[in-house]
């Protein structure tokens, strides 16, 4: 066994016998389903805000860029980088927030924190639900932990507790303030084919080269505010770059305010395995600049609308998610990154983390927050056949994609929110290395390696987040 297959190995015993100490310690608390809360009026009320989240003391302080490795230390900026928070109601007290910032991802416990902070505000009143979700920009400043200066291979912590501090109270800033900002208006949900628009880093049947756009009109004739969807990650600076940058959503949101007058509230959608093209290859600033038009273009070419009665209608519904990762199980156990183990049965390591997903219509639009990154098949179809799969096996063991649990394939599913619980890969396509799992990627029978497995949870995440999600369309429904 090489040096790598023995620090594997310790790793699994650590983690091993973590789990069982918290399976001596801990009980899992019970989680019931959470039934259906709608919210009804006479027109939509929506509001706008957002702000910068810029390093306030930087160069001064060390800040860790969130990507492409550990231990990368941010020298420049080539963009600011934002928060927004978007409020909506149906014209009476009760409303719901949906932050977005160009962020990697927050774990589900600084999540919480933010909510709370938010629902101790003074200034909102009436707010029913909360939602953060993330652009998963690769060139933002480590918000998780993952990428600190490493020992050992091992990256500490790069949170900094005052940048934290700063975005959490910038979250309770533009919520208050899209609160104060909401006006009346219409509410439309269009679709936009964009074909040649995604990148795949894993073979796809089916990418799913759909922009989605929801535009709120105000009545006064004010500027619009468009929730924009599209499942690209913002990576393409790559792993050299060492400047702040929120990438092509940045660039995009610049695009349509200046051309339009609307403001953007952009989130990623199944981003696991899919990038944005690559437009430059010699001059990747320039790449992210024509990958922000081209996305603005087909934003502001959205034609065919339907618009949406006002009802609000949504379950936020928490679960147990079993966690086999040993590596990423190493990294909490040592504080990098916010997690708190729950014993539970079906985990490799004998724990469990909680998460959540958001289930939610405005109108007849449906969409769905999901956390982590997830490959486009989980959620849209379009699996591989035993003879294409990298596995050898076929479709019948991969749990029903999630849109078709909710028998719609326009439904709009946001990653990155609420939570960063890492890949979902469907199950007739993960491999593991077989010496040294989730420390280094496999190599499946066609020899290409799998990274995206190393920063999964394990090869049940597809299955439990259907599982709740079956639930959800049930109680939903009824």
């Amino acid at each position: 066994m090489d040096i790598m297959g023995v620090v594997s190995s310790a790793i699994q015993g650590i983690t091993k016998s973590y789990g069982k100490r918290v399976g001596k310690k801990t009980t899992a608390p019970v989680i019931n389903d959470v039934m259906p809360q709608t919210i009804k009026g006479d027109t939509y009320r929506l509001g706008f805000a957002t702000d910068e989240i810029m390093p306030q003391d930087f160069p001064n302080s060390v800040y860790w860029i969130a990507g492409h490795g550990s231990g990368h230390r941010m020298e420049g900026i080539i963009s600011p980088v934002y928060i927004s928070a978007v409020w909506l109601d149906c014209g009476a007290d009760e409303g719901i927030l949906w932050l977005t910032a160009d962020i990697v991802g927050l774990t589900n416990i600084e999540v919480t924190k933010i909510r709370s902070m938010i629902m101790a505000s003074e200034v909102i009143k009436g707010c029913k639900l909360i939602n953060f979700s993330c652009t998963h920009s690769h060139s933002g400043i480590d918000t998780l932990g993952y990428w600190g200066k490493p020992f050992a291979s091992i990256p500490s912590d790069g949170k900094d507790k005052d940048y934290m501090e700063q975005l959490f109270n910038k979250a309770v800033k533009v919520s208050e303030e899209a609160f104060l900002n909401r006006q009346a208006g219409k509410l439309f949900a269009g679709q936009r084919a964009i074909p040649d628009g995604l990148d795949a880093g894993r073979l796809f049947a089916d990418r799913h080269e759909v922009l989605s756009r929801i535009r709120f009109a105000p009545e006064n004739g004010e500027n619009e505010t468009w929730l924009i969807n599209i499942g690209a990650h913002p990576n393409s600076l790559g792993g050299s770059n060492r400047k702040l940058s929120g990438e092509y959503p940045y660039f995009m949101r610049e695009i349509i305010k200046e051309e339009k007058g609307a403001n953007v509230h952009f989130g990623i959608g199944a981003i696991g395995g899919m990038d944005a093209p690559d437009f430059d290859k010699e001059d990747k600033l320039n790449c992210i600049k024509l990958q922000a038009n081209f996305f603005a273009e087909h934003a502001m070419a959205v034609e065919e609308e339907k618009e949406l009665v006002p009802e609000i209608k949504y379950i936020q519904q928490p679960f147990y998610l079993p966690v086999d990762n040993n590596v990423l199980c190493l990294l909490a156990m040592k504080g990098t990154m916010s997690f708190k183990a729950y014993p539970h049965y079906d985990s490799l390591l004998g724990i469990a983390m909680k998460t959540e997903i958001t289930y939610m219509t405005f109108g007849d639009q449906k969409f769905l927050l999901l956390p982590g990154e997830n490959f486009v098949n989980t959620v849209y179809g379009s699996y591989h056949s035993a003879e294409e799969s990298t596995t050898g096996k076929g479709p019948e063991i991969n749990p029903t994609p999630l849109a078709e649990i909710c028998e719609d394939s326009t439904m709009v599913a946001y990653g990155v929110s609420n939570d960063m619980s890492g890949y979902v890969v469907p199950p007739n396509d993960f491999i593991l290395n077989e010496t040294q799992p989730f420390l280094n990627g496999g190599k499946d029978r066609f020899g290409k390696n799998h990274y995206h497995e190393t920063n999964s949870m394990g090869i049940n995440t597809q299955k439990y987040i259907a599982d709740a999600f079956q639930k959800v369309v049930k109680n939903f429904n009824q």
